[in-house]
Protein backbone atom coordinates (compact mmCIF):
# COMPACT_ATOMS: atom_id res chain seq x y z
CA UNK A 1 0.00 0.00 0.00
CA UNK A 2 1.23 3.48 -0.87
CA UNK A 3 0.95 5.82 2.14
CA UNK A 4 2.75 8.72 0.47
CA UNK A 5 -0.52 10.66 0.13
CA UNK A 6 -0.58 10.99 3.93
CA UNK A 7 2.78 12.75 3.82
CA UNK A 8 1.69 14.95 0.93
CA UNK A 9 -1.44 15.96 2.83
CA UNK A 10 0.68 16.83 5.87
CA UNK A 11 2.99 18.97 3.74
CA UNK A 12 0.16 20.79 1.99
CA UNK A 13 -1.84 21.42 5.16
CA UNK A 14 0.97 22.41 7.51
CA UNK A 15 1.56 26.14 8.03
CA UNK A 16 4.76 27.46 6.51
CA UNK A 17 7.41 27.87 9.20
CA UNK A 18 9.85 29.92 7.17
CA UNK A 19 10.06 31.48 3.78
CA UNK A 20 10.04 28.74 1.19
CA UNK A 21 13.44 28.64 -0.42
CA UNK A 22 13.87 28.26 -4.13
CA UNK A 23 16.73 27.24 -6.41
CA UNK A 24 19.23 29.72 -4.96
CA UNK A 25 18.87 28.34 -1.43
CA UNK A 26 18.17 24.66 -2.04
CA UNK A 27 19.44 24.08 -5.57
CA UNK A 28 16.10 22.55 -6.49
CA UNK A 29 13.53 24.17 -8.80
CA UNK A 30 10.69 22.43 -7.00
CA UNK A 31 8.28 24.13 -4.64
CA UNK A 32 9.30 24.26 -1.00
CA UNK A 33 6.49 24.55 1.53
CA UNK A 34 8.85 25.77 4.22
CA UNK A 35 8.64 22.89 6.69
CA UNK A 36 11.61 22.73 9.05
CA UNK A 37 13.70 19.60 9.50
CA UNK A 38 12.61 19.14 13.15
CA UNK A 39 8.96 19.32 12.10
CA UNK A 40 9.46 16.73 9.37
CA UNK A 41 11.48 14.43 11.61
CA UNK A 42 8.81 14.55 14.28
CA UNK A 43 6.07 13.80 11.76
CA UNK A 44 8.01 10.78 10.51
CA UNK A 45 8.54 9.55 14.08
CA UNK A 46 4.88 10.00 14.96
CA UNK A 47 3.77 8.39 11.71
CA UNK A 48 6.02 5.38 12.33
CA UNK A 49 4.60 4.95 15.82
CA UNK A 50 1.10 5.00 14.36
CA UNK A 51 1.96 2.36 11.75
CA UNK A 52 3.70 -0.48 13.63
CA UNK A 53 2.35 -2.98 11.12
CA UNK A 54 4.12 -1.36 8.14
CA UNK A 55 5.75 -3.95 5.88
CA UNK A 56 8.92 -3.54 3.88
CA UNK A 57 6.91 -3.80 0.66
CA UNK A 58 4.55 -0.98 1.70
CA UNK A 59 7.49 1.10 2.90
CA UNK A 60 9.24 0.78 -0.47
CA UNK A 61 6.09 1.79 -2.35
CA UNK A 62 5.57 4.75 -0.02
CA UNK A 63 9.18 5.84 -0.40
CA UNK A 64 8.97 5.72 -4.17
CA UNK A 65 5.81 7.80 -4.01
CA UNK A 66 7.58 10.43 -1.91
CA UNK A 67 10.56 10.56 -4.25
CA UNK A 68 8.14 11.19 -7.12
CA UNK A 69 6.37 13.99 -5.21
CA UNK A 70 6.07 17.55 -6.41
CA UNK A 71 7.86 19.30 -3.55
CA UNK A 72 11.25 19.47 -1.89
CA UNK A 73 9.52 18.66 1.40
CA UNK A 74 8.24 15.27 0.18
CA UNK A 75 11.72 14.24 -0.91
CA UNK A 76 13.14 15.39 2.42
CA UNK A 77 10.51 13.34 4.24
CA UNK A 78 11.68 10.33 2.24
CA UNK A 79 15.20 10.96 3.50
CA UNK A 80 13.97 11.09 7.09
CA UNK A 81 12.07 7.85 6.49
CA UNK A 82 15.38 6.25 5.53
CA UNK A 83 16.73 7.34 8.89
CA UNK A 84 13.68 6.18 10.81
CA UNK A 85 13.48 2.68 9.33
CA UNK A 86 16.96 1.23 9.69
CA UNK A 87 15.70 -2.34 9.38
CA UNK A 88 14.17 -1.54 5.99
CA UNK A 89 17.01 0.70 4.84
CA UNK A 90 19.43 -2.22 5.10
CA UNK A 91 17.29 -4.18 2.63
CA UNK A 92 17.08 -1.49 -0.05
CA UNK A 93 18.73 -2.70 -3.27
CA UNK A 94 21.40 -0.30 -4.47
CA UNK A 95 19.59 -0.15 -7.82
CA UNK A 96 16.56 1.24 -5.99
CA UNK A 97 18.67 3.79 -4.11
CA UNK A 98 20.22 4.72 -7.45
CA UNK A 99 16.76 5.39 -8.91
CA UNK A 100 15.76 7.48 -5.90
CA UNK A 101 18.91 9.60 -6.16
CA UNK A 102 18.07 10.18 -9.81
CA UNK A 103 14.88 11.94 -8.69
CA UNK A 104 16.70 14.46 -6.51
CA UNK A 105 17.87 17.95 -7.37
CA UNK A 106 19.96 20.37 -5.36
CA UNK A 107 21.94 19.94 -2.18
CA UNK A 108 18.97 19.88 0.20
CA UNK A 109 17.22 16.96 -1.48
CA UNK A 110 20.41 14.99 -2.14
CA UNK A 111 21.88 15.45 1.32
CA UNK A 112 18.73 14.55 3.25
CA UNK A 113 18.83 11.15 1.61
CA UNK A 114 22.57 10.58 1.43
CA UNK A 115 24.39 12.40 4.21
CA UNK A 116 23.58 10.65 7.48
CA UNK A 117 21.49 7.56 6.83
CA UNK A 118 23.84 4.83 5.62
CA UNK A 119 26.30 3.89 8.35
CA UNK A 120 29.84 2.62 8.01
CA UNK A 121 28.70 -0.75 9.37
CA UNK A 122 25.99 -1.04 6.72
CA UNK A 123 28.29 -0.03 3.90
CA UNK A 124 31.14 -2.30 4.97
CA UNK A 125 28.79 -5.27 5.45
CA UNK A 126 28.24 -5.28 1.69
CA UNK A 127 31.47 -3.58 0.71
CA UNK A 128 32.08 -5.16 -2.68
CA UNK A 129 28.70 -3.97 -3.94
CA UNK A 130 28.96 -0.57 -2.26
CA UNK A 131 32.43 0.16 -3.59
CA UNK A 132 31.36 -0.55 -7.16
CA UNK A 133 28.25 1.55 -6.62
CA UNK A 134 30.13 4.54 -5.18
CA UNK A 135 32.72 4.53 -7.95
CA UNK A 136 30.00 4.21 -10.57
CA UNK A 137 28.08 7.15 -9.08
CA UNK A 138 31.19 9.33 -9.36
CA UNK A 139 31.36 8.67 -13.09
CA UNK A 140 27.76 9.52 -13.96
CA UNK A 141 26.67 12.33 -16.25
CA UNK A 142 24.05 13.40 -13.70
CA UNK A 143 25.40 15.76 -11.07
CA UNK A 144 23.10 14.48 -8.33
CA UNK A 145 24.73 11.06 -8.63
CA UNK A 146 28.22 12.53 -8.61
CA UNK A 147 27.48 14.54 -5.45
CA UNK A 148 25.95 11.44 -3.88
CA UNK A 149 29.21 9.53 -4.51
CA UNK A 150 30.85 11.89 -2.01
CA UNK A 151 28.04 12.67 0.41
CA UNK A 152 27.21 9.00 0.98
CA UNK A 153 30.73 8.65 2.39
CA UNK A 154 30.61 11.61 4.79
CA UNK A 155 29.19 9.65 7.72
CA UNK A 156 31.15 6.42 7.10
CA UNK A 157 34.57 8.15 6.94
CA UNK A 158 33.72 10.17 10.05
CA UNK A 159 32.63 7.13 12.04
CA UNK A 160 35.05 4.40 10.91
CA UNK A 161 38.81 4.15 10.51
CA UNK A 162 38.50 1.44 7.86
CA UNK A 163 41.00 2.24 5.09
CA UNK A 164 38.62 1.07 2.38
CA UNK A 165 36.30 3.95 3.07
CA UNK A 166 38.89 6.72 2.92
CA UNK A 167 40.58 5.17 -0.13
CA UNK A 168 37.31 5.18 -2.04
CA UNK A 169 36.42 8.67 -0.84
CA UNK A 170 39.76 10.10 -1.96
CA UNK A 171 39.56 8.29 -5.29
CA UNK A 172 36.16 9.88 -5.90
CA UNK A 173 37.50 13.28 -4.85
CA UNK A 174 40.38 12.87 -7.28
CA UNK A 175 37.95 11.96 -10.05
CA UNK A 176 35.73 14.99 -9.43
CA UNK A 177 38.12 17.68 -8.21
CA UNK A 178 38.26 19.53 -11.53
CA UNK A 179 34.53 20.31 -11.53
CA UNK A 180 33.53 23.87 -10.73
CA UNK A 181 29.91 23.39 -9.67
CA UNK A 182 29.33 24.12 -5.97
CA UNK A 183 27.39 20.87 -5.62
CA UNK A 184 30.71 19.13 -6.16
CA UNK A 185 33.26 21.54 -4.67
CA UNK A 186 31.35 21.85 -1.40
CA UNK A 187 30.87 18.08 -1.21
CA UNK A 188 34.62 17.60 -1.69
CA UNK A 189 35.29 20.04 1.14
CA UNK A 190 32.77 18.27 3.33
CA UNK A 191 34.11 14.75 2.94
CA UNK A 192 37.73 15.90 3.38
CA UNK A 193 36.89 17.77 6.59
CA UNK A 194 34.84 14.93 8.06
CA UNK A 195 37.64 12.46 7.31
CA UNK A 196 39.98 14.31 9.67
CA UNK A 197 38.51 12.64 12.76
CA UNK A 198 39.41 9.06 11.75
CA UNK A 199 41.86 9.48 8.86
CA UNK A 200 43.83 12.57 9.83
CA UNK A 201 47.21 11.56 8.42
CA UNK A 202 45.89 10.03 5.19
CA UNK A 203 43.66 12.95 4.28
CA UNK A 204 46.30 15.53 5.23
CA UNK A 205 48.85 13.79 3.02
CA UNK A 206 46.38 13.71 0.13
CA UNK A 207 45.53 17.41 0.41
CA UNK A 208 49.19 18.40 0.70
CA UNK A 209 50.05 16.44 -2.45
CA UNK A 210 47.09 17.67 -4.51
CA UNK A 211 46.55 21.14 -3.08
CA UNK A 212 47.19 22.91 -6.38
CA UNK A 213 44.52 20.92 -8.21
CA UNK A 214 41.83 20.73 -5.53
CA UNK A 215 39.05 23.36 -5.36
CA UNK A 216 40.38 26.37 -3.48
CA UNK A 217 37.39 26.42 -1.15
CA UNK A 218 37.95 22.78 -0.25
CA UNK A 219 41.61 23.38 0.57
CA UNK A 220 40.83 26.48 2.62
CA UNK A 221 38.03 24.83 4.61
CA UNK A 222 40.03 21.65 5.10
CA UNK A 223 43.04 23.42 6.60
CA UNK A 224 40.85 25.51 8.89
CA UNK A 225 39.27 22.35 10.30
CA UNK A 226 42.60 20.52 10.35
CA UNK A 227 44.40 23.27 12.28
CA UNK A 228 41.67 24.56 14.56
CA UNK A 229 39.20 21.72 14.82
CA UNK A 230 36.48 24.17 13.80
CA UNK A 231 34.52 24.30 10.57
Amino acid sequence: MDYSHEFTTFVNDHPTEKSGDGPQQSGSPRIHHGLSNPTMRQFVKDWANAHPELTYEDWIVTMSGLYAGESIDERCLAGFMLGQYGRFRKQVPLATLDAWIGQLEGWREIDTTCQSNFTAKEVLAAWDAWQLFLVDLSQRETIQHRRASLVLLVKPVRDSDDDRLISTALANVERLKHEGDKLITKAISWVLREAIKRHRDAVAAYVAEHESTLPAIAVREFYKKYRTGKK
